[in-house]
């Protein structure tokens, strides 16, 4: 079937000599380039995550910046509003003081009048009285005896 020959095993030779040729020249440059096309793909992919990473992490810096700024205003303007709260608290307590003071002034000063009044009532009842007898009667009486207490209960 197969001859095994001179032929044969310089083609076996020929053959062996080529691929070392052809690995020498052709194979070892691709495998090369395919090499540094690799690292320079490896590089650049690291190189993107690397600033996807510092990315991310100014984005949050920037995020917790915000949210400090937020916490802070939102502190201040609790603060400015329990301040001025208290501040209106304080000026309506005073009013409310100022006003009753005022009305229990009123109150006294009425009070007294009410007294000074009831006083001139008492002695005018005792006059009118004194009056009618007289004219009624016809004599001048006078009423020694008056019992205020009755007049007050009268009165009221």
């Amino acid at each position: 079937m197969f001859e095994f020959n001179a032929t044969f095993l310089i083609a076996m030779i020929s053959f062996v000599v080529f691929i070392i040729i052809m690995n020498a020249i052709l194979y070892k440059p691709i495998l090369s380039i395919i090499a540094q096309r690799q690292n320079y793909i490896d590089d650049n992919n690291s190189a993107a995550q690397n600033s996807k990473k510092q990315a991310q992490s100014i984005l949050d810096d920037r995020e917790q910046q915000i949210n400090n700024a937020f916490a802070k205003s939102k502190e201040i303007v609790s603060s400015r509003v329990l301040k001025e709260n208290e501040t209106a608290k304080n000026l309506t307590d005073k009013a409310k003081a100022e006003s009753m003071n005022s009305i229990n002034a009123g109150k006294a000063i009425l009070q007294k009048e009410e007294l000074e009044t009831s006083n001139a009532l008492k002695t005018n009842v005792k006059e009118l009285a004194e009056k009618i007898s007289s004219k009624i009667l016809g004599e001048n009486i006078t009423i020694d005896n008056v019992d205020y207490n009755y007049i007050d209960k009268v009165l009221k």
